[in-house]
């Protein structure tokens, strides 16, 4: 089994050459950080009958990063099968690459829709309060019947289910 330090692959990272970066930690962990670069295909992915597949051999290196590195040997045989023949382990994982100080990238927290959804019908609910205040009850009718159909829409979002990850492309 091949396997290269993190100094040796931030320097290649630093000098810009072609590296090929697999993150085989689960979806959660890469998104919450991961090398920059790096792609995300989970090992559960990776493991699975034609989970991944490599037409055409290639002899381009390819790193597999995993705080596990029973799993990260596992993979590059898994790669090795698909094409790769170069498929190297990043010593140490994420952990290592973290406790020296390289370069992360973080996901920055999104606005999650229904949050956005519910603010927005309290701000109309709001007005529709101002309206009432001036006395222009039309208004406020209609600006509460707004605020409900968007309190309504963030409870349809939250229940509605999320679509399944899609598998990688060679």
């Amino acid at each position: 089994m091949k396997t290269m330090d993190c100094s040796t692959l931030e320097m290649l990272i630093e000098n810009h050459e072609p590296v090929d970066l697999i993150d085989i930690r689960p979806k959660n962990e890469f998104r919450a950080m991961h090398i920059p670069g790096a792609r995300s295909i989970p090992f559960s992915q990776l493991a699975r009958p034609k989970g991944f597949r490599r037409f055409r051999p290639t002899i381009e290196s390819v790193y597999v990063v995993s705080d596990d590195r029973a799993k990260a040997s596992l993979a590059t045989g898994i790669l090795r099968a698909c094409g790769y023949v170069n498929a190297i382990v990043v010593e140490g994982g994420m952990k290592a690459w973290n406790s020296q100080g390289l370069p992360v990238l973080r996901e920055k927290a999104p606005i999650k829709l229904p949050n956005f959804l519910n603010a927005g019908s309290i701000l109309l609910g709001l007005t529709a309060g101002g309206a009432l205040v001036f006395g222009k009850f039309l208004i406020a009718a209609l600006v509460l019947v707004s605020a409900t159909a968007l309190f309504l829409k963030a409870m349809m979002v939250t229940r509605t289910p999320e679509y399944g990850n899609l598998t990688p492309a060679c």
